[in-house]
């Protein structure tokens, strides 16, 4: 019988090398990190802590909280798979299976990581991040958020991030203190809301954007061996699932706030544009290789979507 892989367990330096893209730390960095044990900040728009596209299921040891004010992905929580999108809160308990998938280039807000040690350091009640509702032992939380309780949180992020960067004495106990604020925040949001802000990653319209999505990101996958798309229309994605052309319409924008046709389009272009910049391959082989009969329609195509001619992108490119 085969071995079951093992999921990986990281901890607060491990998952680093495993979650971002980018280039080694700075002697700054590495310095105010030292300054305080157990605890980071950062902003996801950081080009040194940008998120893989895709991240395999593993643990991590510590808690994490994120905030995300742009991009989108599909971020699995233990059972439970979110579509999440800018206006989100998010709390990831340790131990809890996790795994992360987008096909977004660019996210903005920030994410916070810190063991238990730290924050209920001097506490009498070492359960006490325990009890909070967003990390319960079933699982995790994502808040929904509007506009306005989307700056404060952001704001309060931001904070936490100044003072983390700040050469204080006392910088721990400050940051303990903006995030029992930040609990405090969202525990009376819960509270107020009677739950309505949890987002219900089960519910039908959740369970139908992410199959969507899912759909057709798998449909790309031949390009990775330079073989055509297989995207279908939209009425054959409603087919396969199951629901109405319109229904999906409707379904994707609302919870996604893009329809079907502009997740594919916004896909097309983006794999469009890798192709010009990083291949020899000619522009008809590209028409060709993202189901576009006629060359000349997909020059037409990526020029009303972007501005410039498929030559002028990989001149623009190649020029850089």
């Amino acid at each position: 019988m085969e071995k079951k892989k093992e999921i990986p367990v990281f901890n607060a330096r491990s998952f680093r090398d495993v979650y971002f893209q980018g280039p080694e730390e700075t002697e700054r960095l590495e310095a105010i990190r030292a300054s305080v044990a157990h605890f980071e900040i950062h902003r996801r728009d950081d080009f040194r802590f940008r998120c893989k596209n895709t991240i395999a299921s593993n643990r991590l040891d510590f808690h994490l909280i994120f905030i995300v004010t742009g991009g989108e992905g599909i971020h699995t929580f233990g059972e439970k798979e979110y579509y999440i999108k800018p206006g989100m809160l998010c709390f990831v308990s340790p131990g809890l299976i996790t795994s992360w998938q987008t096909t977004v280039d660019e996210h903005a807000g920030y994410f916070c990581a810190f063991t238990s040690d730290f924050y209920q350091a001097g506490l009498k009640d070492q359960e006490t991040l325990s009890n909070l509702p967003f990390f319960h032992a079933d699982g995790s939380s994502v808040l929904n958020l509007d506009e306005k309780l989307t700056q404060y949180f952001n704001n309060l992020f931001v904070e936490i991030e100044e003072e983390y960067n700040a050469d204080n004495t006392f910088k721990a106990d400050l940051l303990r203190a903006l995030l029992n604020l930040l609990f405090q925040k969202a525990i009376k949001l819960v509270d107020h809301e009677h739950g309505k802000c949890l987002v219900d990653s089960g519910n039908a319209s959740q369970r139908i954007a992410k199959d969507f999505i899912r759909l057709y990101q798998k449909d790309f996958l031949p390009l990775i061996e330079q073989q055509p798309v297989t995207v279908n229309s939209l009425a054959d994605y409603a087919a396969r699932m199951a629901v109405t052309q319109n229904h999906l319409n409707d379904t994707v924008k609302a919870v996604t706030g893009k329809t079907p046709g502009e997740h594919l389009r916004e896909r097309v272009l983006k794999e469009a544009i890798q192709l010009l910049s990083h291949t020899a391959l000619s522009i008809s082989e590209i028409a060709f290789l993202l189901q576009f009969e006629d060359p000349s329609y997909f020059a037409r195509f990526f020029r009303k979507y972007t501005g410039i001619s498929p030559k002028e992108q990989r001149q623009k490119f190649h020029s850089v």
